[in-house]
């Protein structure tokens, strides 16, 4: 049997009402400043974090972006060994875009264009360093490449940006991701 004295146990609120007095409830709400205090509170928490979630979105699409031009690489290699064919992998800076292409029969096989927020940065090749225009990398039937890297960075940031550096081997012809903080 519960006691009398736990039924009229009254909870009391940090503001001074009771939970258990029927007549209260549903008769009062918040006030008007409770409701104020709450958003404003709720503004400045999002105003906190919301620059850190933006640059992880960012950091995301940028690390996925690499991804897929390392995966596009590593298809062109095994293109070119499957194929026995010069296979090439062809990349526009100014217009942010790649290609895979079989030089010999003149056909293009996979276009992309790159997500508005990463870019290329640049293409080192042996002998020079291209920022802007096209570059080509050639992928020959015995798994080597004429090797290169490629910096992606985020279209969005420029300071303190992060940079992820492509590299293809010119003996294997496999491409490695490194990320670069500049």
């Amino acid at each position: 049997m519960v006691r009398k004295e736990e039924k009229e146990l009254t909870w009391t609120l940090s503001v001074g009402r009771t939970l258990n007095n029927l007549r209260s409830l549903g008769k009062h709400g918040f006030t008007l400043l409770e409701l104020v205090l709450v958003l404003f509170l709720m503004g400045l928490m999002a105003g906190l974090v919301l620059p850190f979630v933006v640059s992880t979105l960012d950091r995301v699409k940028l690390q996925s972006e690499a991804r897929q031009i390392a995966s596009a690489l590593q298809f062109a290699r095994s293109e070119a060994i499957t194929k026995k064919t010069l296979f090439t992998f062809n990349a526009n800076i100014d217009k942010n875009q790649y290609w895979l292409a079989i030089p010999k029969e003149n056909e293009v096989t996979q276009t992309k264009i790159l997500n508005e927020t990463v870019k290329i940065r640049d293409y080192e090749g042996d002998e020079e360093t291209l920022s802007d225009g096209t570059f080509i990398i050639n992928f020959y039937p015995r798994g080597n490449s004429s090797a290169g890297t490629i910096h992606l960075q985020s279209a969005i940031t420029e300071k303190d940006t992060l940079v992820y550096a492509i590299i293809i081997d010119p003996i294997t012809g496999k491409p490695t991701i490194s990320l670069l903080e500049e």
